[in-house]
């Protein structure tokens, strides 16, 4: 099986809450037979559950399918991605019956903490909800004998310490072949209660638009501050001095239109390692931007 990264977002907050992922799909995209199968990621920001996207193979029953999603959950690409299942954590037994599927786990499940468990249950049932068929999961293991099922459309965590909160957002990725932005659903899981720039930005490092990333991929966001007064945000960027800038006012783009997914956002005014964009080759861009309509695909813009 082949694998590339992806990152969403989780957080560690307060009393469980219901993880609504119906808007936008699959994060692993339409190309079956790839799948988003899920890890835990440790930043200076908090816990994170993220997903890589992994090919398998189509054949098999699901028993065996389900079996090969939790072979890959211990096999992480991405060096920033940890698996949830402990090292000797075994899996003793899966049943399925129709669309419902028990998981148990070697008596090491009995040793893991709530917020684990939580971490563990949310994992393994987005990773094996991808799986065509599946809609109901329940994690067990060692002596406990977990009664509840979980679904992609409705994660449950009952841990006092957990939370998960989610937003879809459209977001405008830079396609390289044609030079012009298109529209995309990004998943964004997180502790914060209000959806913000630095969010949007930080999504657009994790991986999940691959090579649609704008500047190759080699941008940093230094900050993210607002909106403020008027619903501007100002926003700095490092950039390589280096790259030459000349032509690319699209990517800079795919980046300022992404951000009015947060509603409060009029205006976007855009540093490049503290200088205006005009000084880095960029036309156009100094000063407050607005959701710009010009490098949009047509049939995407909707604005």
């Amino acid at each position: 099986m082949k694998q590339q990264s992806s990152l969403v977002r989780l957080a560690a907050a307060c009393l469980g809450l219901l993880l609504l992922c119906g808007c936008g799909g699959s994060p692993a995209g339409e190309a079956a037979p790839a799948r988003a199968v899920y890890f835990l990621t440790e930043t200076e920001s908090g816990r994170e559950l993220g997903y890589e996207v992994v090919e398998f193979s189509e054949e098999g029953e699901n028993e065996q399918q389900i079996r090969e999603v939790i072979e890959a959950m211990r096999h992480p690409l991405n060096k920033n991605d940890h698996s949830v299942l402990a090292e000797d954590m075994e899996l003793r037994e899966v049943e399925v019956f129709g669309s419902t599927v028990v998981v148990r786990f070697s008596e090491a499940y009995d040793r893991l903490t709530p917020v684990e468990t939580s971490l563990l249950h949310a994992a393994v049932t987005l990773s094996l909800s991808e799986i065509e068929g599946v809609r109901y999961v329940r994690v067990t293991g060692g002596s406990r004998t977990e009664a509840n099922f979980m679904s992609s459309g409705s994660v449950l965590l009952d841990d006092d310490d957990l939370r998960l909160s989610v937003f879809e957002v459209e977001v405008w990725p830079y396609d390289r072949q044609t030079g012009q932005l298109f529209s995309q659903q990004l998943r964004i899981l997180t502790e914060k209660e209000t959806l913000t720039p630095q969010l949007i930005l930080d999504a657009f490092l994790s991986g999940q638009l691959g090579d649609n990333m704008p500047f190759d991929g080699r941008m940093d966001v230094r900050s993210a501050v607002g909106p403020g007064a008027g619903g501007m945000v100002r926003v700095e960027l490092y950039i390589p001095v280096e790259m030459d800038l000349r032509g690319r006012e699209a990517e800079l783009y795919s980046l300022v239109n992404s951000l009015f997914a947060c509603r409060s956002v009029e205006s976007v005014s855009v540093l490049i390692g503290g200088r205006e964009p005009s000084e880095r080759g960029l036309v156009g861009c100094d000063g407050p931007l607005t959701f710009c309509a010009d490098y949009i695909e047509s049939g995407d813009g909707n604005h």
